[in-house]
């Protein structure tokens, strides 16, 4: 559609009319930015232990020779580690994910087993929003939920059943919350988790859990009332804990996703609902003023330690590259987790080879020419220019 003269005035009018109706919420995020600017503190990087895990793009990772469609499910830690590898059918029934726990099954996923194990659940227990696997249309959301399982499942890993020899910070790509678990799930994980830092304290070790994001609801909120008010414009590493009720009036959903065990209220049985094991922070790692900032989430459980935590997180993050003043461990692990063009293209021919397994000649003749001569030629001539 063209704005022609003749009604852009009239368009433009009516923009100005409907922000009328906004204006009050912008003037409440200014007041926002005013209330928590005075409780910006200064960082003093520490020098830790930095380590993170990352799971290769869902998108990237997506092989297929129609109709058949496999995800891959592949966690890398910033050591180049390989941390959990799974290969998921799009048709594939929640019943099968279950054989990733089966200790003698050659598809077994040791991080999924062992939380599993200790939380004494199937895999398809701990989650709701596994039941759409192998249903037209809610498929893909369900493997991206087992991809955040996974996830989470590497991260316990990481706390539980890793020895470390020094003070360590494991960061998550990705806020200290999630939804992909059940209710009643999440707050066992969270207890399993504190169990595991108390191990590690008792030997003298500090393991920190911190979540960092490129992006999160409150942030783009209040992205335009930080920038107005120059709440975090200042010559050093900067930082501070968003305020709940802002946090809150940022989000449209129920506060399981804010509530941790400190702030949530037992239910009728005394049990507690919640999904979330972190606190908002939002951090300048630069020196300059308009350096980028980042939500972090930081575990409830060393709220008091926020601080050093914070500033071991600066040491890592100031030298950090492609993505300045973003944590380098975790641009590591995204660096170990991609994969590659070329090494999607083997895999798709050994998807291709699967397809080809029962077919007799001819049949592969067939299949074999539909996929080299049907390549989609513009894609291949802008890729390799």
């Amino acid at each position: 559609m063209v704005l022609a003269d003749d009604n852009f005035e009239e368009i433009k009018k009516r923009v100005f009319d409907a922000y009328k109706n906004e204006d009050p919420v912008f003037q409440k995020f200014r007041e926002y930015a005013r209330q928590i600017k005075n409780d910006v503190k200064p960082i003093r990087p520490y020098s830790v232990n930095a380590v993170s895990f990352v799971s290769s793009d869902g998108g990237d990772n997506r092989l297929y020779f129609n109709p058949a469609v496999i995800e891959l499910v592949r966690v890398v830690d910033s050591r180049g580690n390989q941390c959990a590898l799974d290969a998921i059918a799009s048709n594939s029934k929640t019943d099968e994910l279950n054989q990733r726990v089966q200790p003698e099954n050659p598809l077994l996923v040791e991080p999924l087993r062992r939380l599993c194990n200790d939380l004494n659940l199937s895999v398809v227990d701990l989650s709701y929003l596994l039941g759409g696997l192998g249903k037209s249309g809610k498929s893909t959301g369900a493997v991206r939920v087992y991809r955040d399982i996974i996830e989470w499942a590497v991260l316990y890993d990481l706390m539980k059943y890793r020895e470390w020899g020094s003070d360590t910070i494991i960061v998550r790509e990705g806020m200290l919350r999630t939804k992909s678990f059940k209710r009643q799930v999440f707050p066992k994980i969270d207890q399993l988790i504190r169990e595991a830092h108390q191990k590690h304290k008792q030997k003298n070790i500090s393991v920190s859990l911190v979540g960092v994001a490129k992006q999160s609801a409150v942030l783009s909120r209040l992205s335009v009332a930080l920038e107005l008010e120059e709440t975090m414009h200042k010559p050093f590493p900067c930082y501070v804990q968003v305020p709940v009720n802002i946090e809150a009036d940022c989000y449209n959903f129920d506060r399981t996703w804010l509530d941790t065990l400190e702030t949530s209220e037992p239910g009728e049985e005394g049990t507690y609902l919640y999904q979330s094991i972190g606190k908002l922070y939002l951090v300048k790692f630069g020196d300059r003023p308009f350096d980028p900032v980042w939500p972090v989430d930081i575990a409830e459980w060393q709220l008091s330690d926020a601080d050093k935590i914070i500033g071991q997180l600066t040491k890592d993050a100031q030298p950090g590259f492609p993505i300045p003043d973003f944590p380098m461990c975790v641009q590591k692990a995204h660096d170990f987790a991609k994969v590659n063009s070329l090494e999607v293209d083997i895999l798709q021919d050994i998807l291709c080879d699967g397809i080809m397994q029962k077919l007799t000649t001819q049949e592969k003749e067939k299949i074999l020419r539909m996929k080299y001569l049907g390549q989609n030629l513009t894609n291949i001539r802008y890729r390799n220019a």
